[in-house]
């Protein structure tokens, strides 16, 4: 193949699943990673997409990343109801994950009376909301910190999560969730964070309010089959539920 045909090819693939991904690429049309990277390049020159961090994104899909504090006005209540009823699904004395987002910040508010419990986490703004219960446990992971999202990333936080911790249940968000892509992030920092603690923990429950059904971004965390459970806001289309249940995750619409 030309290289003009793969890119066309490329553009083609992306104006339809909105996204890519370099490794998938490389794979599909047989050639190396730093061919498609060339690859993206040019067709980011003309304006066809925006390359991210291991792939390349729609331009007209690129959306800004919203600092912590701007991201918890949306959808507050929404994030609340799904908060409260994740709180309910631990038990005294277990170990949780909880990762940066605003939708784990909200559970957190809601498990100040729970006993004996172990909250390892990545965010500093979860660490400052438990830091007056003495009955909790909090650890922090360290790392680098992210002054957009007032969260912790990088090599330490990862080893400190691999090497030292496994949890009951990994509670988290992320940018949008689609059918194809399954569970995406805006920054490889945090989706990495969030690779480590679905691998230390038995079960995964997503917080996952109404804005992120069908919301795209590079990179990708996991797959649809890696969570247990998916919490919203608002009853699911026929479609989610069905494609949901095939990959045997529990829905739960908060509130409702």
């Amino acid at each position: 193949m030309l290289a003009v045909e793969r890119r066309n090819r490329i553009e083609q693939i992306i104006n339809k699943e909105k996204s890519v991904l370099v490794t998938e690429l490389a794979k599909q049309f047989e050639v190396t990673s730093e061919t498609i990277r060339g690859d993206l390049e040019k067709l980011e020159k003309q304006g066809v997409l925006v390359r991210t961090y291991g792939g390349a994104t729609i331009a007209e899909n690129i959306e800004p990343e919203l600092a912590i504090t701007e991201r918890d006005v949306i959808n507050y209540e929404g994030k609340q109801r799904i908060g409260e009823y994740a709180a309910s699904l631990i038990r005294d004395g277990e170990t949780i994950f909880l990762d940066a987002s605003t939708s784990a910040w909200h559970l957190a508010r809601y498990i100040k009376g729970k006993k004996g419990l172990t909250v390892i986490t990545n965010a500093e703004k979860i660490v400052t909301e438990l830091s007056n219960c003495d009955h909790i446990h909090v650890v922090c992971t360290g790392g680098e910190l992210t002054p957009r999202n007032m969260s912790f990333v990088g090599r330490v936080a990862e080893r400190t999560i691999r090497d030292n911790y496994y949890a009951n249940k990994f509670f988290f968000s992320c940018k949008g969730v689609t059918a194809a892509r399954g569970l995406v992030d805006s920054s490889e920092g945090e989706a990495e964070i969030k690779k480590a603690m679905l691998a230390c923990s038995e079960s995964a429950v997503f917080l996952c309010d109404k804005n992120k059904i069908g919301k795209l971004g590079v990179p990708r965390i996991s797959g649809l089959d890696k969570i247990d459970t998916f919490i919203t806001d608002e009853r699911l289309t026929d479609e989610w539920e069905k494609t949901l249940a095939e990959n045997d995750v529990k829905v739960v619409v908060a509130g409702k």
